[in-house]
């Protein structure tokens, strides 16, 4: 609080006071930063990968869509790998009376990188019921470098989120810093404005 020359109280808030709009930027900045390192990250903890040509168990789930990502850099019980382009791959999905699951492209391109993986969706596919589906792909008519295919559903969505939750908390924070320096520097007018009246001069 300041004072005017005549010794009475000036109500308005100091200049200190536009550390506060600061602060709210920088809060909202460390929110976005947190939240999208932490839903990316744990983003991979979805996913269950298989070496190819390979094949693996999947513990799957009816009524979710399931999205098979090619992984053009990954690490697999710490082996990395590195992939251009593969072609003449094939995978199939059976369950465990040996049925075949269809697998199609995905209605729209989903892609990933952290934490040394990176990503692009290339299959999605619904099972009929729950249970654990025997996951394959082989090379068709020739040999192809080894690479990584990762399961999981959900991600297209949580990646949305996490994007989502980490503007909000940015932007929130603009809009919060923007309203503090308004309010302060009316108040401040305001106060000016008091103080300028006859008699009163602020300091």
């Amino acid at each position: 609080m300041a004072d005017t020359m005549d010794g009475s109280p000036n109500p308005g808030p100091g200049r200190a006071y536009y550390l506060l709009p600061l602060i709210f930027v920088l809060a909202g900045a460390a929110i976005f930063g947190v939240v999208l390192w932490q839903g990316l990250f744990h983003l991979t903890g979805l996913l269950v990968q298989v070496v190819a040509p390979g094949e693996a168990e999947l513990s799957l789930v009816h009524g979710q869509t399931y999205t098979v990502f090619l992984e053009q850099q990954s690490v697999v019980n710490g082996r990395i790998y590195a992939t251009g382009e593969v072609n003449g791959l094939k995978c199939t999905l059976n369950t465990a009376r040996g049925e075949i699951v269809p697998l199609r492209q995905p209605g729209m391109t989903t892609s990933y990188r952290m934490a040394g993986r990176s990503g692009r969706s290339a299959l999605e596919f619904e099972v009929p019921e729950d249970g654990t589906y025997k996951f394959a792909c082989r090379y068709e008519n020739a040999s192809g470098p080894e690479t990584v295919l990762a399961v999981g559903s959900g991600v297209g969505a949580r990646i949305a989120r996490t994007v989502l939750t980490s503007l909000a908390a940015i932007f929130g924070g603009v809009i919060a810093g923007a309203v503090a320096f308004l309010g302060i520097f009316f108040l401040r007018r305001k106060a000016g404005e008091h103080a300028a009246l006859p008699g009163q001069a602020a300091v």
